[in-house]
């Protein structure tokens, strides 16, 4: 299939400048419908859930006895269900446009086709960062009011070891998960697709890596993208795993590589 070629500018027509496609981008994406009640969707969830798992577990003193081990994950019980919905979020901001008949106009006012993708990642990354951030903490504050009354519950606090990290960790998961559902609908080019292999690599390959032989399953686990990512949410270090800092390198290293993939065939394909 060759690539369509946009037609030349006139000589009194402008081109784009790169702060002009960042700002168009932005716009997009605030008049995006999905956009707000996701992130609504997030916050409640996340918030509203993750309390509610907390309030069952401080309330039942003799579970509370035994999972207490890791008093700031209980806290943040919900976010798995926030990184799928950023994620998602991030499938459905690329998709919308092939959907709507958006991404014509789009390449045909900036013809660099990079810039447009780089100036959409750009927007939505610092979007779910922030987004992603708010979320965490408030999150963390409300779970912890609702266990403080409670004894048999520890009190971790922000000052405890890497209880600071692992609240400011989800934040930054949130946004790297929406970036690669961001890359691979554009890489896939539907809301189905890319919203299946998100799941798929997310949850379901680490899933299906525990039944395989240890000497298999420990060094797939430990460099897998998103479960190496997932360690800057833990306070303690599991077996087998990536410290902090560098299993986030390597989420973000899989992340980059994504979007240049989705990049060059953007580039190369019709649109």
């Amino acid at each position: 299939m060759t690539r369509t070629m946009s037609p030349p500018r006139s000589a009194g027509t402008k081109a784009p400048r790169p702060t002009d496609t960042l700002r168009s981008e932005w716009t997009k994406l605030r008049s995006l419908r999905s956009t707000p009640v996701t992130l609504a969707v997030i916050a409640v969830m996340v918030v509203g859930l993750s309390g509610l798992i907390t309030l069952a577990v401080v309330t039942n003193h003799r579970r509370g006895a035994q999972v207490v081990t890791d008093p700031v994950g209980i806290l943040q019980s919900a976010w798995f269900l926030g990184l799928l919905a950023y994620m998602v979020l991030g499938v459905l901001v690329m998709t919308s446009e092939y959907s709507s008949g958006l991404i014509g106009p789009t390449l045909l006012a900036t013809p660099k086709r990079m810039r447009v993708l780089t100036a959409k990642a750009t927007a939505f990354a610092v979007t779910a960062l922030v987004t992603g951030e708010v979320v965490s903490f408030v999150n963390f504050f409300v779970s912890h009011a609702i266990a403080s009354g409670y004894a048999s519950f520890p009190d971790p606090s922000l000052g405890d070891h890497n209880v600071l990290r692992a609240v400011i960790g989800m934040g930054i998961d949130g946004g790297l998960a929406g970036l690669m559902g961001l890359a691979l609908g554009a890489l896939l080019r539907n809301t189905a697709w890319g919203i299946t292999t998100g799941v798929a690599i997310t949850f379901v390959l680490p899933l299906i890596f525990n039944f395989l032989p240890s000497s298999w399953s420990n060094p797939l686990l430990e460099y897998w993208p998103t479960q190496a990512g997932s360690q800057l949410e833990e306070v303690n270090r599991q077996a087998h795993a990536l410290t902090a800092w560098w299993g986030t390198g390597d989420l973000t290293l899989f992340v980059i590589l994504l979007l240049a993939a989705a990049g060059y065939l953007l580039v190369k394909r019709d649109a």
